[in-house]
């Protein structure tokens, strides 16, 4: 493909993924982040943006060690460059583009088509199942006796971590319900379960930032832990399967607000799904333009300028 036609699909797609973040914060009432900022506020929210930014980081690594389980492991540039265009793509409706964007650049990196949708697969088989079971810390507040719920968490992510094999059973069922090729069988099983580990630290990080959000609308910051941390894991699973909402926009806001009114009074409760949905974009917007950037910059750098003058002519 030409240097012209790349850079007409690069700028193509970054349209799409401005607009499909506008369509996120579309109708968002922001009188209520405007409330929240002040002098005693500022720091917990700066600090709510920064966790989930390491969230979000995380979860690129779960995603780099799940590649070199299923397909070839890359360096770590490669890894962020080829995660972060993916994952933009998923405020794409559709969020098939980000997954081609993938493909692309995986066959350039030395893996198949059908390694790169294997991984994709596999890392979003470990994304909901993690998710769920950090989801259930909200079942407590949520359920009589919920404490007892507690325990399939625990068993779930132990059984995974024992046997990262089963992913890729649940991984291949998907595949099979969808008329898909199964996944390649894992390579490095090793990988795999770290990817499982950090995936799991990835939604207790993300899930911080609403802790700070409902203390600072006056929940008890004992009680909103759980109901915080669970609550986003659950809510953003429910919008990740709902594939015609950008970023799951509308569901995810949706799905948190019943989790938080177990700490908060309803009409707080839903204010702090809105200002989840702002504080989340702007990190994720802000973590991702800074990794892609450094990595088009060390790039820059590395190559040697007769080759760079070269290239521009």
């Amino acid at each position: 493909m030409r240097r012209g036609a790349r850079r007409a699909l690069a700028v193509l797609f970054a349209l799409a993924v401005v607009a499909g973040a506008g369509v996120a914060l579309h109708g968002q009432d922001w009188s209520v982040l405007l409330g929240l900022l002040h002098g005693g506020s500022l720091a917990a929210l700066l600090g709510a943006v920064l966790v989930t930014a390491a969230g979000l980081l995380c979860g690129t690594r779960a995603w780099m060690l799940t590649l070199s389980a299923i397909a070839v492991p890359v360096p770590t540039r490669t890894g962020m460059r080829m995660f972060f265009v993916g994952f933009l793509g998923k405020f794409v409706p559709g969020r098939v583009w980000g997954l081609i964007a993938q493909i692309r650049m995986g066959e350039q990196a030395g893996a198949t088509k059908a390694q790169m949708a294997g991984t994709y697969l596999v890392n979003l088989v470990i994304v909901l199942l993690t998710g769920g079971a950090v989801g259930m810390l909200v079942a407590p507040a949520l359920l009589a006796d919920g404490a007892w719920w507690l325990l399939f968490p625990l068993a779930l992510l132990a059984a995974l971590a024992a046997r990262p094999d089963l992913i890729h059973t649940v991984a291949c069922l998907a595949a099979r319900i969808a008329r898909r090729p199964p996944p390649t069988t894992p390579g490095r099983p090793r990988d795999l379960r770290r990817s499982i580990v950090y995936q799991t630290l990835s939604w207790v990080l993300s899930g911080l930032h609403v802790w700070v959000i409902a203390v600072l609308l006056g929940a008890d910051p004992l009680l909103a832990l759980p109901a915080a941390v669970g609550g986003f894991a659950l809510a953003t699973v429910g919008g990740t399967l709902v594939v015609f909402a950008p970023d799951g926009a509308g569901v995810r806001e949706l799905l948190l607000a019943p989790a938080l009114a177990t700490v908060l009074p309803w009409p707080a409760a839903v204010a702090a799904a809105l200002v989840s949905r702002v504080l989340t974009l702007l990190a994720e917007l802000t973590t991702s333009g800074a990794a892609l950037g450094a990595v088009v910059l060390h790039g820059r750098r590395t190559v040697p300028a007769p080759l760079r003058k070269r290239t521009a002519a």
